[in-house]
């Protein structure tokens, strides 16, 4: 048996699971109020006190020195191949002093050192999986219009792999073998073309959909007039922060949202119908990418639970593939999935350089 722990930290919270092999056995979280994490002016600058947290939590759990893994949620390194990274000096340097950009996903790597060198045993790995900037893209899903501006992969990976994968076994299928296309939609939004194992085209919701709070894609004539009104650090904090159903509905909570439309909101049904609407457009996009040939849609995250929405999007993609919900994210389980396929030899974790490598 296996003993492997997880650890996600979140913008205002740590989550930490514990596994025997693949088999869930607790699970628990430390939050965090903006109050307690104000003061620090960096991500990183955050370590000591998660770590200090976690180190409680673990003991109070009873967690002795005899894991075998500990899997951190992989931060912004850059882009990298999907699958397991070890985690060394170098990528917690390059984490804490070189990130793409500041998020709190980019304390994995270190916390899981930490919790490896205090509970671990003495062949105990300290991994992170499918970070946030996985990138498998086909050459010609990067391009745009301008030469100056080439689209990236940063987004729900973990999730949306993890859901491609269940979603195959679920189906009968191999995941190496089979074309999906997956939708990530809580928070922020980001669709993927899964095929051979692979996620060859990505879209974010700074691209075609709109989502909680990030306007998706916009005419550039208006844009530029815009721009000229508020100023681009204006620009940025609205269409990024402001937009989407924060601007539509003067609300980014979808359950706020649903019920509106349950007592009788046109307008709120109308914007629903409108999302539903860019969504769609969005799988319909990734299935020419995969040239037509999908054999399943899944839809994931927090707003999948809103099973209005899931049918305003089936009856619009219905004709490209069956689609399946997935409610809720499933990164936990990603997490103690991906190291458990390492520490028994089903999958061989890379270096930083080899990842970059691709």
């Amino acid at each position: 048996m296996k003993k492997i722990v997880i650890v996600n930290p979140g913008a205002t919270s740590t989550k930490i699971a514990y596994f025997e092999d693949t088999d869930l056995v607790w699970k628990d979280e430390v939050i965090y109020t903006p109050d307690q994490l104000k003061d620090y002016a960096k991500i990183y600058d955050q370590f000591e006190i998660r770590y200090q947290d976690i180190q409680v939590l673990l003991e109070n759990h009873g967690i002795s020195q005899d894991l075998d893994a500990v899997v951190g949620r992989g931060g912004l390194i850059g882009p990298v191949k999907a699958g397991a990274i070890k985690v060394d000096a170098e990528l917690i340097d390059h984490l804490k002093n070189h990130p793409v950009l500041e998020h709190a996903s980019n304390l994995g790597a270190g916390l899981a050192a930490a919790i490896r060198d205090h509970f671990g045993n003495e062949s105990c790995q300290a991994l992170i999986y499918d970070p946030v900037t996985v990138d498998s893209m086909m050459p010609i899903a990067r391009y745009t219009g301008l030469k100056e501006i080439q689209r990236k992969s940063i987004g729900h990976h973990l999730n949306m792999r993890a859901v491609a994968r269940r979603l195959a076994s679920d189906n009968g299928l191999d995941y190496d073998k089979a074309n999906l296309i997956i939708v990530h939609i809580g928070g922020g939004a980001t669709a993927s073309a899964h095929t051979q194992g692979d996620i060859v085209d990505f879209v974010t919701d700074d691209e075609i959909m709109f989502s909680a709070e990030r306007s998706g894609g916009l005419p550039v004539k208006e844009v530029l007039k815009l721009a000229k009104e508020l100023g681009v650090q204006e620009l940025s904090k609205k269409v990024r922060a402001e937009a989407g159903l924060q601007s539509l509905c003067g609300t980014k909570d979808l359950r706020e949202i649903e019920d509106r439309v349950k007592q009788g909101d046109q307008e709120a049904d109308e914007v629903i119908q409108a999302f539903a609407l860019q969504l769609a457009k969005c799988i319909a996009t990734l299935a020419v990418s995969l040239k037509g040939k999908v054999d399943y849609i899944a839809l994931t995250g927090g707003m999948a639970h809103y099973d209005y929405l899931c049918q305003l999007i089936e009856e619009r993609v219905n004709f490209i593939a069956p689609l399946k919900i997935y409610a809720g994210e499933f990164e936990a389980i990603a997490l103690a999935k991906g190291g458990f396929r390492v520490i028994t030899g089903i999958e061989k974790a890379s270096s930083l350089e080899e990842a970059m490598k691709k």
